[in-house]
């Protein structure tokens, strides 16, 4: 897969054809990877490159940054999902208050034209565009019919009766329910930073953990959770406590993550955390012994739970 992340200087001649799709993606859910996947096979089908262009920041973060929603995957994260699913281009889209303030006709026509020879364009239901979203669907069917290209509405995608959605998800993921979050991510949920030092407490208790900073992510609710650590490109068995540690009266909110049969230091290097199965809440211990003992039973849990969903 290509990614595009500075579009000048792209000669028309250089245009892939293309099925092409837009949007933020956050979380790329199973209705995204369901619309991802039409583009994919349409373009498939008439030898055309399947493009997928998304907007990086979220535009709400541009927009009203009060009410921006709390991401939940790293343009990183989205690219490597994008190459799994067969994209052939990912074009990243600065949202800015250039691009904020755009008229429907000049997004369509500097946007979108000038990056591709358009073919079909796949879009959702709810589908809007260029400044204060005033875009609607008819103006761009009319736009890609002079391009001699086609439109195709999808429709909303649902498990049961729950639409797919990037904000059902957080607020699974808020209640610490990461299980049914998988569900509609179609994996578990992923969390990325890096490795900062912490109070050393879960060394001295047999329990070295890896504190995660600079998370710009959405971080699942406080629990101790069965996890998978992707650390230098291996992944290790583990389990992640989310809280503000009551034992030890913590003021500020930790992600640490205790890798399962690994000793090494590994400070400063990025971590990556996929939450398997919430285990248990947060508990205040009345002392050390009574917390080792829980952190014990916690890990023969993660491993049974983890030799579960391999």
């Amino acid at each position: 897969m290509r990614v595009v992340n500075d579009w000048a200087g792209q000669r028309p001649e250089s245009r892939p054809r293309a099925v092409l799709t837009i949007g933020v993606f956050d979380g790329l859910h199973m209705g995204h990877q369901m619309l991802i996947g039409e583009v994919v096979e349409r373009a498939r089908r008439q030898g055309a490159s399947s493009v997928v262009l998304t907007f990086d920041p979220h535009p709400l973060a541009v927009l009203s940054r009060a009410q921006a929603p709390e991401a939940l995957t790293t343009f990183p994260q989205k690219a490597e999902i994008l190459e799994s699913l067969g994209v052939d281009v990912l074009g990243r889209l600065e949202f800015n208050d250039a691009l904020r303030m755009t008229p429907p006709a000049d997004f369509l026509r500097d946007v979108i034209g000038s990056k591709v020879s358009l073919a079909e364009m796949v879009v959702g239901h709810d589908f809007r565009f260029g400044r204060d979203a005033e875009g609607h669907i008819e103006l761009l069917v009319e736009w890609a019919k002079s391009q001699k290209a086609a439109v195709v509405e999808f429709p909303l995608q649902k498990d049961g009766d729950v639409v797919y959605s990037s904000s059902h998800v957080r607020r699974l993921l808020k209640m610490g329910l990461v299980d049914a979050a998988a569900v509609s991510l179609g994996r578990p949920y992923r969390l990325a930073g890096t490795v900062v030092p912490g109070a050393a407490r879960g060394r001295k208790l047999g329990f070295p953990t890896a504190n995660l900073g600079d998370v710009a992510q959405l971080i699942p609710g406080p629990g101790v959770y069965a996890a998978r650590a992707r650390l230098r490109g291996e992944i290790h068995p583990a389990m992640t406590s989310v809280g503000h540690n009551p034992t030890f009266a913590n003021q500020y909110l930790t992600v640490e993550t205790y890798l399962f049969d690994f000793n090494e230091d590994f400070y400063g290097e990025r971590l990556e955390v996929d939450f398997v199965s919430h285990l248990r809440g947060m508990v205040k211990f009345d002392g050390l012994d009574s917390l080792v003992k829980q952190l014990q039973e916690d890990e023969r849990r993660a491993r049974r739970k983890l030799a579960e969903k391999k």
